[in-house]
């Protein structure tokens, strides 16, 4: 094998790299624009609904019916909103690092076959010889492929993380929705009571 035949091989897998590079680049693309989305309705239904609270707080002249506007329902429905808002972007999140995991996958495999053709078309065509020099670099070459195991290994861990986290934010949220109404029910019921 001469140098342009290497050099020629180790083109073709740093285009492969490339490939994967541009796929995630999309992706994160895609992703952002789907967050930006995502919170510009978000923050478009929190300006309407705090308007329409002001407007009714600022045409009220008995001070109980602003309590009655701000009671535990309309808490509720801004704890609900935030509950759903979350829920949306966490799964925009986990949808992205689903691709980003399979692109991650798809280029470890890529290039752990390039290398390992690579590494066969080097040693078929070795001179006499150069035994000694082909064994450490197929050693060099077994740490790297592990190295490429352990990034997939640590990205699944990261991943696995990410959602684990954003299921914690959602529950956490939830939870305190719950009290907040748990807390104002008996509040309310006393007070009707009265």
């Amino acid at each position: 094998m001469n140098q342009d035949q290497i050099t020629a091989k180790l083109s073709q897998i740093n285009s492969k790299g490339l490939e994967a590079t541009f796929s995630l680049s999309e992706a994160a693309l895609e992703n952002a624009q789907k967050l930006a989305e995502l919170n510009y309705a978000a923050s478009k239904d929190i300006l309407v609904n705090a308007q329409d609270g002001i407007q009714q707080v600022l045409t009220v002249k008995d001070p109980k019916q602003v309590a009655e506007i701000l009671n535990t329902e309309t808490m509720q429905a801004a704890g609900n909103q935030a509950a759903a808002y979350q829920k949306k972007v966490s799964k925009v999140l986990r949808d992205g690092n689903k691709e980003f995991a399979n692109v991650v996958d798809a280029t470890i495999d890529q290039l752990q076959d390039g290398f390992q053709d690579w590494i066969n078309t080097v040693a078929t065509n070795a001179p006499a010889g150069s035994d000694v020099f082909l064994s450490s670099f197929k050693t060099a070459y077994g740490s790297a492929l592990q190295g490429f195991e352990q990034f997939r290994a640590a990205s699944k861990e990261a991943f696995a993380t990410a959602e684990k986290n954003a299921d914690q934010a959602i529950e956490a949220v939830q939870g305190q929705i719950a009290q907040v109404k748990k807390a104002a029910t008996p509040a309310s019921r006393g007070r009707k009571s009265a």
